[in-house]
């Protein structure tokens, strides 16, 4: 049987993601490599609709490069493993704006087991660890009824999020 883990770790505060007709978002990444912890699995939400060059491009599996786009649009939402396999976006030569919502999850017994964060010193970094409130935890509560907790306060975001976080000098 697949059971759900009692503890998950999620990011606290969504990414945004707009990218309006003319304009490119990223080039072939896995998160892994700007420090991401290898384990987390993304979950795309699309916003607006989603095709052709306004689309997610995706690898099957890691170092397949085998790239489709995910299409759809509002109501939708996609989890991959986004850490470890690649994905991208190209220059939007649609004629409307894409608008996504990006976040990151990690069952629990990955975010302990592995030495890149949580209860194990040493080994591969996860820079979003380094400064506290990029993950907040959540946990099942012993009950009848399947009742998850957050625990603590809800921090506050910083521009590891992204987009609106970010600080940008405005020039008029």
């Amino acid at each position: 049987e697949n059971e759900s883990p009692d503890e998950w770790y999620y990011q606290s505060f969504p990414c945004i993601r707009i990218v309006k007709p003319g304009e490119f978002s990223i080039g072939p990444h896995g998160d892994a490599s700007y420090g991401h912890h290898p384990c987390s699995i993304n979950i795309y939400v699309p916003l607006t609709k989603i095709e052709g060059s306004a689309s997610l491009f995706l690898e099957s599996r890691q170092g397949s490069e085998d790239w489709h786009p995910i299409v759809g649009g509002y109501g939708m939402a996609k989890k991959f493993a986004g850490a470890i396999c690649k994905h991208w976006t190209p220059e939007n030569h649609g004629d409307f704006t894409r608008v996504s919502l990006d976040f990151r999850i990690i069952p629990g017994n990955m975010f302990h087991l592995l030495k890149c964060g949580g209860l194990q010193p040493g080994g591969v970094r996860d820079v979003y660890r380094q400064k506290e409130g990029y993950y907040t935890r959540c946990f099942k509560l012993e009950s009848k009824e399947t009742i998850w907790e957050r625990e603590g306060p809800l921090k506050a975001p910083d521009a590891r999020f992204g987009f609106p976080w970010t600080k940008v000098k405005l020039t008029m």
